[in-house]
């Protein structure tokens, strides 16, 4: 008979798991951290979760629209060359959306280049992501579309949705 082991694991969304030894019980001291549990995670109490997202607060852009998979979006970027800043436009179909209204909430766009696949991931609340246009809203029934990758031809387009 084999012997089975229970695993670690997290709750999804939770914080990564705190540094053990001494080094963790001073984190742990500092951050106001309770154990829950023998060995499973350190988890921050309601007030730590109050004060991070006060933290984060700032950070976060409040004139994002709301962008679904199925979209067609214009991504516009800046990058720095040398001394100069430029503003890239990147133009394709939303096909992932993660990580919700958090601080590392990313969109997943994907174009076809001279018939070469491209997807960028752009974090939403990046401070180098100027403007994010939607150009068509996409009337899809999944909310990723992975499928698109290997689809060819008809199975490739995506209905309009009527506004």
């Amino acid at each position: 008979m084999v012997e089975h082991r229970p695993y670690k694991t997290r709750v999804a969304g939770s914080i990564p798991a705190m540094p053990t030894g001494a080094l963790g019980a001073m984190v742990a001291r500092s951050l106001d951290v309770r154990k829950v549990g023998g060995s499973s995670p350190s988890v921050p109490t309601k007030f730590m979760e109050k004060e991070i997202k006060n933290f984060l607060a700032p950070f976060l852009k409040k004139d994002l629209p709301e962008i679904k998979p199925g979209d067609t979006v214009c991504v516009y970027q800046k990058l720095k060359e040398g001394e100069k800043e430029k503003i890239q436009t990147f133009e394709g179909i939303v096909i992932a959306r993660k990580h919700g209204k958090e601080i590392g909430a990313t969109i997943t766009v994907r174009r076809e280049i001279s018939g070469i696949g491209v997807e960028k991931i752009f974090p939403l609340h990046s401070p180098t992501i100027t403007k994010i246009e939607i150009l068509k809203r996409g009337k899809v029934r999944r909310a990723k579309l992975y499928y698109l990758r290997k689809a060819v031809g008809k199975k490739k387009k995506i209905k309009i949705k009527k506004e």
